[in-house]
């Protein structure tokens, strides 16, 4: 029978290991700002450390979510909304790797371009409200949509950028809610930072890579989303 000392060491361990597992994902995750006008975006096999840390949180076992084979880390140059130069992590699918990086990699040599934050959504427990509501870019993240069926996000198949800048509207229903100020084609305005319109470089360099962007729905509207296939 487990005693009060064994049971306080056992979470005692248990604490130390979720610590040591966010540490590591720190250190690998948090370069330096991006060097200069010359970086580039680099692909590389999701590291043990994170692909621990994504269990439970981005990559759920009840899903059929893509195995570990099947996806790949991506380090993202970009220019924060500052301006200044960062580096972020996308994971995505294997297969859409390349046009993903290719479209990022258009987006910040363009310098046009203001992106909030890129941090994989595991840093919100792979809440995808919160990580919206945060203004945070992504991409990966196993889950299913509202009306149940697996979102391209669980296939590393979909990209989410500003999303307060670029909310999805359908109805009188605006997510996130800091999206509203901006939710309305006449608020949409190619002058706001972080905003993504209909011709711009965003939409151009994803185009140009095969991909589709959400803004251009008829029902609902999704200005943050762009995937392989239009959904």
């Amino acid at each position: 029978m487990p005693t009060a000392l064994s049971e306080s060491r056992t979470r005692h361990i248990h604490c130390w290991r979720a610590v040591r597992a966010v540490a590591l994902l720190y250190l690998l995750l948090a370069d330096a700002g991006a060097n200069a006008r010359g970086a580039k975006v680099t692909a590389e096999p999701i590291p043990d450390a994170i692909w621990a840390y994504m269990q439970g949180r981005s990559w759920r076992a009840e899903l059929p979510c893509p195995g570990r084979d099947q996806l790949v880390l991506l380090r993202v140059p970009y220019l924060d909304f500052d301006g200044n130069a960062q580096t972020g992590a996308l994971i995505v699918a294997r297969s859409a790797a390349k046009a993903v990086a290719a479209a990022f990699q258009e987006i910040y040599d363009s310098g046009k371009f203001r992106i909030y934050r890129i941090s994989l959504i595991d840093e919100f427990d792979g809440d995808d409200a919160r990580s919206m509501a945060a203004n945070n870019t992504s991409a990966f993240n196993c889950r299913t949509t509202d009306r149940g069926a697996m979102s391209r996000h669980a296939y590393g198949m979909a990209v989410d950028i500003n999303p307060v800048q670029n909310p999805y509207r359908e109805g009188n229903l605006t997510e996130p809610e800091a999206g509203r100020a901006y939710d309305e084609p006449s608020e949409r305005r190619s002058d706001i930072v972080g905003i993504i319109v209909d011709g711009g470089v965003v939409t151009r360099a994803f185009s140009r890579h095969g991909w589709r962007w959400g803004g251009s729905w008829k029902r609902s509207v999704d200005y943050q989303h762009f995937s392989n296939d239009g959904h």
